[in-house]
């Protein structure tokens, strides 16, 4: 055996930068072997920062387990050396973890403390940290659907970033960033910001793959499905590159790229490319029950190393990791049927573009209608279709792919309301609420007209449904 002398603080410090580019361009598995090396020549402080990249590579690769671990030793170790930075990225991290769990405000929570610990900080690098954590709450935020707080937090990503010392090290943050921002802008109705933002956007191209697809949801609320499928496509040829196939990056580019294709109208490409997703989808989800399975195992065999146990304790470890195995499984499956009945919805939509008059002139199941409806409430709902004025039985009737009557009857049933106008009103009304509660400074014309209704016909839905004014009501709602 050959005794290597121990790596220099400055060879230490080149790994962590070459580990650094390797995490930016999502070669995980690499970056942690890098990081590590990097850590067992580290000393002071230096091994707090390693091992908070350690923990981020074992989050991006999706460990929990040895995430948690670490996690632990790290949060004890950084508060313990008054390390605040440490301590906040610690902090941060498992707010990440927590909202994997579905525990949604004990996440923000954590992850708000992280920020406040970290504005404690005079660190060089306390500002690109802090546009960082402001980033992972805009993204969160987002996609729970509050908007308007995840404006605050992307406005606060550009404000970090302009501070810090390095602006080209947040270069690729900024133009994700700005990529979400014109889609917050156009979900809270301000599509003249969010245009002048996509023009912002464009003044940073050209820019790495991975960092175009943030703008792709700001397209397609501006209908330019073309340019969505062609972002999609160059990034799952990056992915490939990087990766290889079967990766959850490419099936949500697929999928999104077969809603594109549905969009424009292109029922077969759109369904090719859905089945697709299904053959991805299926590998993956094997590939984690197997994932899960061998995890399963090295505790197993963990405990058999470390500790002497008893007969009846090894046969209760194996029972135990073979019921732990079957959950898994069953996980897996309600997993997979949930997915499957989520992407049959699109499908229906798919099939209803390329033989919608088969589609007419079927005898559907009650089973059938429902799943059709589901796709057509999606539609609506997704692309605000009832927000148009100009919009007809005849355009929707040809969206679900039946003729005008038993269009009528499907929504009669499907919906619960009383015939297509109770239908649309019902969803411009919960828009409108919506609306008056967010946006304060509205008027009440201007809200009526964003929903799709005039301005009579607003204050009569809301004098019948809630026994008040639009202006009453908002009054009571903000209360």
């Amino acid at each position: 055996m050959v005794c290597c002398a121990p790596h220099s603080s400055s060879e230490s410090e080149t790994l962590r930068e070459e580990a650094n580019e390797l995490y930016n361009n999502q070669q995980y598995q690499e970056a942690l072997d890098t990081y590590e090396k990097a850590l067992s020549s580290a000393q002071g402080n230096d091994r707090l920062v390693l091992r908070q990249d350690i923990i981020d590579c074992h989050q991006a690769l999706g460990n929990q387990t040895k995430v948690r671990e670490l996690l632990k030793t790290q949060l004890e170790e950084a508060h313990a050396a008054g390390d605040i930075q440490m301590e906040a990225e610690a902090m941060n991290t498992l707010g990440l973890q927590i909202y994997e769990t579905g525990d949604k405000q004990t996440a923000y929570d954590y992850m708000t403390q992280a920020v406040r610990l970290m504005e404690k900080s005079d660190a060089a690098d306390a500002p690109y940290l802090l546009a960082y954590y402001h980033y992972v709450l805009m993204k969160r935020r987002t996609v729970d659907e509050d908007y308007a707080q995840a404006l605050i937090d992307a406005k606060a990503v550009e404000k970090y970033l302009a501070q810090s010392p390095q602006p080209e090290k947040g270069e690729p943050m900024l133009v994700r960033t700005l990529g979400t921002m014109a889609h917050l802008y156009c979900m809270t109705d301000s599509t003249a910001k969010a245009d002048s933002i996509y023009g912002v956007w464009q003044q940073h191209l050209p820019m790495a793959v991975s960092d175009e697809r943030d703008i792709c949801p700001y397209l397609t609320h501006r209908g330019r499905y073309q340019e969505v499928i062609d972002i999609q496509r160059r990034h799952v040829e990056w992915v490939r590159e990087k990766k290889g196939k079967w990766t959850d990056s490419e099936l949500t580019a697929k999928y999104q790229m077969a809603e594109a294709e549905a969009a424009l109208g292109h029922g077969d490409e759109a369904f090719r490319l859905l089945k697709e997703s299904y053959e991805i989808n299926d590998t993956l989800l094997a590939r984690q029950a197997e994932e899960n399975a061998q995890e399963l195992e090295a505790v197993y065999q963990n405990q058999l190393k470390t500790e002497q146990i008893s007969r009846l304790r090894l046969w209760v470890i194996i029972l135990g990791g073979i019921v732990a195995v079957l959950t898994v499984l069953l996980l897996v499956y309600r997993i997979q049927a949930v997915r499957q009945r989520k992407n049959k919805a699109i499908i229906d939509v798919v099939r209803n573009m390329s033989q919608p008059e088969a589609l007419a002139t079927t005898t559907e199941s009650k089973d059938a209608e429902s799943t059709r409806f589901a796709a057509f409430d999606h539609t609506v709902e997704q692309g605000r279709l009832y927000t148009q004025s100009d919009l007809s039985r005849e355009m929707l009737a040809d969206l679900m792919g039946v003729d005008r009557t038993t269009f009528s009857r499907i929504i009669q049933e499907q919906s619960g309301c009383k015939n297509l106008k109770d239908y649309l009103n019902q969803k411009r009304m919960r828009l409108a609420e919506q609306l008056l509660r967010q946006h304060p400074d509205y008027t009440i014309e201007a809200i009526a007209v964003d929903c799709g209704l005039t301005l009579t016909t607003f204050k009569r839905l809301c004098k019948d449904m809630h026994g008040m004014s639009p202006s009453d009501y908002r009054k009571s709602l903000l209360q």
